[in-house]
């Protein structure tokens, strides 16, 4: 898989396994290996960057669609069970399967018998030394970055406050949990580092005891200096080494809260099953809903960041078309642009500069082989920043000469998307996964779609893409209802494959709303954009747009124009 021992959905660089065995690079894939095949299985984001980078040893599957099947689908497929006479053993890293993904494919298998045996015939193997490691030569080591404090002024909540609350969850289901998310143990602590990049995490464990003072932090004591180790110490937070996390939780005897989608098959080996309470962190929630300072916080950064890629926009706008850069030379002017602004730390992600045919990439990433020029034509740009108050993400598209009409159609049917969902009002309890289809029923006007969410949780100077809530069709979207102070994208899109890609993206923050009428007593929530850079006006068809939707576009471009402008 993709992952590393803490389930990350960016890794640092020794755990680029996939990428290593495959030469497919997106943050997201699993890849397949019998005898005699290679097969990788990827989402829609990435069905273009895969096809490209994979050899012809290898068989791209193409997930989420009718006709593919999944991972454990495709190995019962494989092995039938009326020709299969032997147990078939699928090896695995241990660390790297989290308990949900071992046990779905588990509960599918058991549900398939031996023709001969009537007896479930295929079974995990758990590989204790990873095969891929055998044979990278030249693997990187492990980061040794340091990591700081985050003062409380971003933060908004103490240490000590925020494990009173947590042990106060936690006790009434057990005695102690292991924090594995690496975005969470960093919260959780308030503290930051640079150990994966553009993601301010530290590679730890956290085990917190509910009914005592006991908190230890597993990690490489090498990157704490002694500022560090007196805020933990503060808090009554002891340290260990990195090393002896399984040895430590090995020998506990008491119940323990284990998280199945960020906890590792071999962490949850250390623990008899008896004594594991299986459930999502609580810290994931109390993550996502950010408070006053941090909510302050993003804000802030947002308008900051707005002046950066508002510079870049008037600054190729400005540019005569033989003189225009390369997609790199322009990620690297917006790149510039961004690290000039105060607080800044490190983008959020590698910024996606496509121009053109490569805008269909959903996440392309330009190289020297296929840096292209930006001409008279669609250029899309995905970027964010890391800020010591907060973390953005702004994707504009915007066309750099005269659009035809079937572009600015297109682009217009994303706006109208894009603008119904930030304007869209909603009762308490309703999920991300609920109003997707609200970005989408433009698009369907035309027969147009996208393959990928319409939004995701974004961090408070952490992960650019945050659970549990988020905006799209597949089911985990539909398990946490949008509550205010969560910061959530709002990204419609459209992908005109080998022509242009269309993406407009805001950051929004979950609010409550004043409503002529609250029906079953509820509160009624919206969002407000703390995005603050004009859309494309050259490829807005005004016609197309309702009277709402223009009032929308003018007071949103007003309050542009009064918070970025004066910067």
């Amino acid at each position: 898989p993709t992952s590393d021992a803490h389930q990350s959905e960016y890794v640092p660089e020794f755990a680029l396994r996939r990428s290593f065995i495959s030469g497919f690079t997106g943050s997201a894939g699993t890849a397949v290996i019998t005898k005699d095949k290679a097969l990788l299985w990827t989402d829609g984001r990435y069905f273009l960057q895969a096809g490209e980078q994979l050899s012809d040893e290898w068989t791209l599957m193409k997930d989420r669609l009718p006709e593919t099947p999944s991972i454990q689908q495709w190995i019962l497929n494989e092995f039938p069970a009326d020709k299969t006479e032997k147990t078939i053993r699928v090896g695995i890293d241990p660390s790297l399967h989290s308990i949900s993904q071992c046990k779905d494919s588990e509960n599918l298998w058991k549900k398939n018998l031996s023709k001969k045996t009537n007896k479930p015939f295929i079974e995990f193997a758990e590989i204790k030394e990873n095969l891929v490691d055998k044979i990278w030569t030249n693997q990187p080591l492990p980061p040794k970055s340091k990591a700081f404090v985050l003062d409380e002024k971003y933060t908004g909540v103490s240490v000590v406050q925020k494990l009173k609350e947590l042990k106060e969850t936690v006790a009434k289901q057990a005695d102690a949990i292991v924090i594995s998310a690496l975005d969470e143990v960093v919260w959780l602590l308030n503290i930051r580092g640079s150990d994966i990049e553009f993601n301010p995490v530290v590679i730890g464990y956290v085990i917190v005891d509910a009914n005592n003072d006991n908190t230890t932090f597993f990690v490489d004591e090498s990157k704490l200096d002694e500022k560090l180790q007196k805020h933990l110490e503060k808090a009554n937070v002891k340290t260990s080494s990195y090393e002896s996390f399984f040895d430590t939780l090995s020998k506990r005897t008491d119940r323990v809260w284990l998280d199945d989608s960020t906890t590792s098959r071999a962490t949850e080996s250390c623990v008899a099953e008896e004594r594991r309470y299986i459930a999502p962190s609580p810290i994931q929630l109390s993550k996502a809903i950010k408070n006053e300072a941090e909510l302050n916080g993003a804000r802030a950064c947002h308008i900051r960041d707005a002046v950066a890629v508002c510079q870049f926009l008037q600054w190729l706008e400005a540019t005569p078309t033989d003189k225009l850069p390369t997609e790199i030379g322009a990620s690297d002017w917006l790149d510039k642009a961004r690290s000039k602004q105060n607080d800044f730390v490190s983008l959020s992600f590698d910024t996606i500069s496509g121009a053109n045919a490569h805008g269909a990439i959903i996440h392309y990433k330009a190289s020297a082989d296929s840096d292209a020029p930006l001409t008279d034509g669609m250029y899309l740009c995905d970027s964010g920043g890391q800020y010591l108050d907060g973390t953005t993400d702004i994707t504009r598209t915007v066309h750099l000469g005269k659009p035809s009409d079937h572009e600015r159609r297109c682009y217009t049917r994303v706006l109208q998307g894009h603008v119904d969902l930030g304007l869209a009002t909603f009762p308490k309890g309703i999920s991300g996964g609920q109003l997707d289809i609200v970005a989408r029923l433009p698009l369907f006007a035309d027969g147009l779609d996208y393959r990928h969410g319409t939004g995701h949780g974004v961090g408070a100077f952490l992960n650019v893409h945050e659970g549990p809530h988020g905006i799209s069709s597949r089911p985990y979207s539909l398990k946490t209802s949008l509550q205010p102070g969560m910061i959530v994208t709002n990204e419609p899109g459209y992908y005109e494959d080998g022509a242009f890609g269309i993406r407009i993206e805001n950051c929004m923050v979950v609010v409550e709303k004043q409503t002529k009428h609250n029906f079953g007593g509820l509160p009624y929530y919206g969002f407000e954009h703390i995005t603050l850079v004009p859309y494309a006006k050259n490829l807005t068809d005004l016609s197309m747009l309702t009277k709402e939707q223009i009032a929308f576009v003018n007071e949103y471009h007003a309050e542009c124009r009064a918070k970025v402008g004066p910067l």
